[in-house]
């Protein structure tokens, strides 16, 4: 019999969990308060999951990458959830890939602009 890990079990503790998904504990309270994760609960202990953590870092993915606030994030998630879009659609289904596992800068990397300064006018 082959045993397989089921990605939806509850195994990581909040420190552990924030560590693997790349936030601080905080940022998953924050989630969990707003709704976005929910991770079951024993003795008052938050426990994440694999699928949690992914979760976690398509919301990372969504606001970091794409600009989208957390309400917007909600909206998104909502309706993922209902089968009406999937976020691998809506954007570059290998930009989300990467990023959700991890192989992808966190932050865009920005050009420098050079930026003329006016010279002050004279009266």
């Amino acid at each position: 019999m082959s045993w397989t890990r089921d990605p939806k079990r509850p195994r990581y503790f909040i420190s552990i969990a924030a560590e693997l998904a790349a936030v601080h504990p905080r940022t998953l309270r924050i989630y969990d308060e707003e709704g976005l994760v929910c991770p079951q609960r024993r003795n008052n202990l938050r426990l994440y999951s694999e699928a949690d953590i992914e979760r976690v870092r398509i919301i990372r993915f969504l606001t970091r990458r794409q600009g989208v606030n957390l309400a917007g994030v909600k909206v998104i998630l909502q309706l993922e959830a209902l089968g009406k879009i999937r976020v691998y659609d809506l954007f570059d289904e290998g930009d989300v890939e990467r990023f959700v596992q991890g192989d992808a800068d966190p932050e865009p990397k920005l050009e420098p602009v050079a930026v003329p300064i006016p010279e002050p006018s004279s009266r």
